[in-house]
């Protein structure tokens, strides 16, 4: 509830006042009105308060810590905490209870409790059976035809099939460890741990000269494209594929293709600026670019994220809208990224690119602009951000001054992509700042690095993404093969400075140089160098050891050689770890292989016992080896860890979650919040079995 005027306006207030008070009141210089001001502004805070207790009554309205009281009230067992409000669930148990047992609920239960998108599968609907000849199935067929393509197909995709429909012969192995599903009493449920972010009317990437070749990916590279889900015209109702985040399939956008594309759908499609309608629209095989559409019509590929046109036809320019996929909200993209932003009273605020409100200035074109228009200000502080998700391609060169500071920001929302020509060379006087937030950087031409000299005091980099491999290039072919990395296993951010202090958080990036006396902070992110052999972290110019580390939730694609190990908790080395200084620091909560020299260890895997032989620590090592869904950059499940993955990692972390860069998701509290919940609504006799379909 919220009062459209206040009660308590020192100037309704003042008005109440016979005019005789007021009149002496002026005569004294105000004094009965700053009372009465005093007094309003104490009524406002009582008011608000009333306000406050009055939407504190309904759960769609009261804060988050009342939530937990209400669900006291319904005698709702508290779960574990993972990081959002249980605001759904309690709002909903009197429906769950009255609907206790039926497979609409234990779907929608499942997406309230754990966060993820579901699809519930009862399973004894999928037996192959001789049927009652008074209550017959037609839709339960014994036999499968081989002719049904897409029906095929759903047996796979997405993994573990929550969408299939070919019967099958009945299992004795049991679901529940995800072994066995076919059986009269056993239920699926099936788990969408990927989000589909949007990205709006971005540069499609030219794969060749042609104009009739091009990536959905402005960087190059072949990434699916996803479906962005449609809430379900009823409660009810039990979630298809136009429900969930998942990868888009050929033969579901060759189905459905108005599904699919269109104002209201997950693709959209601008050639030369002009949009192109849903009729010329068809779906592709574009693997090798071999199966070209026909005269009049737009191949899309969305398993690929391909684009071609016919022979005949081209464009200049293609723009597209589509959604990809990612575990979390890590490496910027169109997600809240609002309270990460640094706030300078009184900084510059310079736009580049997007729309201006009327009267207020144009953006810039280019990044280079706003940075010579903050250099000819001469302002301390300027934020330079970047209002759009368009490429940029630019030629920087900074030099902040002394105790300067300068950001460059993607706006909330967008994911730009900024196209570097050599490296950004950042040069910073005594107490300077260097931030970077929400940008997609990566190179041309042997750039896209980022190196930080001079006496640079602080480097901030924040829900960015600097391309492990420094960027995709297209190998010469004809039809061109994939795009491949620029420069594997090539360093994305050099630091030259001594002084330095650096942040990273949210991230992805490739290997790091360090001054052996910078200090470098990296949190929540994943430090690739596309080979576990291959250097993450290392000294400067030929220094043996990178400056003084502290990790904290980071997956480690790489070796790392570091003078001191601060602090590393809750990450994932997949490379040897060598630390010069091992009196100092701590390793707690983590993967550290055999071999690794790091200070004390606190809760680490593998556990080896001291004089176990070379093949006794290579079975224990290989027994907790993380398992990934994918370790190449690009791929929608990027560095997420696989089910199969030993328990000891997967709830190795502080506080029962997994290790790594996904720490913070908390995957498995999830899972036995859900299992504990199943418990209370699930029918009597059935056998419950949890499946990730991403």
């Amino acid at each position: 509830m919220s009062f459209p005027t206040s009660h308590f306006s020192s100037e309704r207030l003042y008005e109440l006042l016979p005019a005789i008070y007021r009149l002496r009141d002026a005569d004294q210089g105000y004094p009965l009105r700053d009372l009465i001001e005093l007094m309003a502004r104490e009524g406002r805070v009582v008011e608000a308060d009333l306000a406050a207790l009055y939407d504190n009554w309904f759960v769609e309205s009261c804060a988050d810590w009342v939530v937990p009281y209400i669900g006291d009230l319904l005698a709702i067992v508290p779960l574990a905490d993972t990081g959002f409000s249980p605001r759904a669930e309690v709002a909903n148990t009197l429906g769950y209870r009255r609907r206790k047992g039926t497979a609409a609920l234990l779907e929608q239960l499942a997406r309230d409790v754990t966060g993820w998108p579901a699809r519930v599968v009862e399973h004894f609907e999928r037996l192959a059976t001789t049927q009652y000849l008074n209550h017959t199935r037609p839709h339960n067929l014994s036999w499968t035809s081989l002719g049904d393509a897409n029906a095929l197909e759903l047996l796979t995709r997405p993994s573990d099939g929550p969408f299939e429909r070919v019967t099958h012969t009945a299992e004795v192995r049991r679901i529940a460890p995800r072994r066995g599903r076919y059986n009269i009493h056993e239920v699926a449920i099936h788990l969408f741990r990927l989000g589909a972010y949007p990205l709006t009317r971005v540069p499609a990437r030219a794969v060749d000269g042609s104009g009739r070749r091009f990536t959905f990916s402005p960087l190059g590279n072949d990434a699916p494209l996803f479906n962005q889900p449609r809430s379900e015209a009823d409660p009810a109702d039990f979630a298809a594929e136009l429900n969930v985040p998942v990868p888009i399939r050929r033969r579901a956008l060759h189905h459905a293709t108005g599904d699919y594309y269109g104002a209201e759908a997950s693709i959209r499609l601008w050639l030369d600026g002009t949009e192109v309608e849903l009729d010329p629209i068809v779906a592709c095989h574009l693997q090798d670019w071999a199966r070209q559409p026909e005269a009049g019509q737009v191949g899309i590929d969305p398993a690929l994220g391909r684009l071609a046109l016919p022979e005949g036809e081209s464009a200049e320019e293609a723009e597209v809208s589509f959604s990809y996929g990612f575990p979390a909200n890590l490496g910027g993209g169109p997600y809240r990224r609002e309270e990460s932003f640094t706030r300078i009273v009184g900084e510059l605020t310079l736009q580049v690119g997007g729309t201006v409100d009327p009267g207020d200035p144009p953006p810039f074109d280019t990044v280079d602009e706003a940075i010579t228009e903050w250099q000819n200000a001469g302002q301390p502080s300027a934020v330079i951000a970047i209002h759009d998700s368009r490429t940029y391609r630019e030629t920087l060169a900074l030099s902040i001054p002394d105790e300067g500071r300068l950001e460059l920001r993607a706006a909330d929302g967008e994911r730009p992509l900024l196209e570097l020509e050599g490296e950004l060379d950042v040069t910073g006087g005594e107490a300077s700042t260097f931030e970077i937030n929400g940008l997609l950087v990566a190179g041309i031409d042997g750039g896209g690095a980022i190196r930080v000299g001079g006496t640079l005091d602080r480097l901030t980099l924040r829900h960015c993404t600097l391309v492990p491999g420094l960027g995709f290039v297209a190998p010469a072919g004809d039809p061109p093969p994939p795009f491949e990395p620029v420069a594997p296993g090539a360093a994305s951010l050099i630091v030259e400075s001594a002084q330095a202090e650096v942040l990273i958080e949210r991230s992805i990036l490739g290997p790091i140089e360090s001054s052996p006396e910078a200090e470098i902070e990296i949190r929540h992110s994943i430090l690739d160098a596309g080979d576990p052999a291959s250097s993450a972290y290392g000294g400067v110019s030929g220094e043996p050891f990178g400056g003084p580390l502290v990790l904290s939730a980071v997956t480690v694609v790489g070796t790392i050689d570091t003078r001191q190990m601060t602090l590393g908790e809750n990450s994932l080395f997949l490379g040897l770890v060598t630390v010069e200084r091992r009196q100092q620091g701590c390793l707690r909560f983590s993967f550290v292989l055999p071999g690794s020299r790091v200070p004390r260890r606190y809760r680490c895997q593998p556990v080896i016992p001291p004089g176990s032989s070379a093949a006794e620590r290579a079975r224990l090592t290989d027994r907790v080896r993380p398992a990934f869904t994918s370790l190449t950059y690009g791929n929608p499940a990027y560095a997420q860890l696989d089910r199969r993955t030993a328990s000891a990692i997967e709830r190795g972390g502080e506080s029962g979650s997994e290790m790594g860069a996904y720490f913070s998701l908390k995957t498995p509290q999830r899972l036995d919040n859900l299992n504990r919940r199943l418990g209370e609504y699930l029918r009597a006799g059935l056998e419950v079995g949890l499946f990730c379909s991403t």
